[in-house]
């Protein structure tokens, strides 16, 4: 018995792992911006809760959310794109560009 409790948990924590490992990809995809990356894609449970901290829940949803949100997500990003001047990370603000960008449409 004392096997079988070692290995659900070595599966258990070796998929815990595979999930972050997937969503670390996900997130060097999006250039580090968390935020432009949707909840429900997000798999492990580490970096779903950082996501709620950081972008809120209703970031991803722009079109049902008060004008408000909008402008404060613009405001994010505009931020995020002067600190990527300033640190000269072009691929960095090439990403926050593009995100910009499909948020205005």
């Amino acid at each position: 018995m004392k096997k079988f409790k070692e290995t659900n948990e070595l599966l258990y924590e070796r998929s815990s792992q595979e999930k972050l490992a997937l969503d670390l990809a996900l997130l060097d995809e999006a250039d580090g911006d968390m935020c432009s990356i949707p909840l429900d894609q997000l798999k492990s449970k580490v970096i779903r809760n950082r996501h709620e901290k950081m972008c809120g829940t209703s970031n991803n949803s722009i079109e049902e959310g008060p004008a408000d949100n909008l402008v404060e997500l613009i405001r994010d990003i505009t931020s995020k794109m002067i600190g990527a001047v300033k640190k000269n990370d072009q691929k960095k603000l090439v990403g926050l560009y593009k995100n910009l960008g499909k948020v205005i449409k």
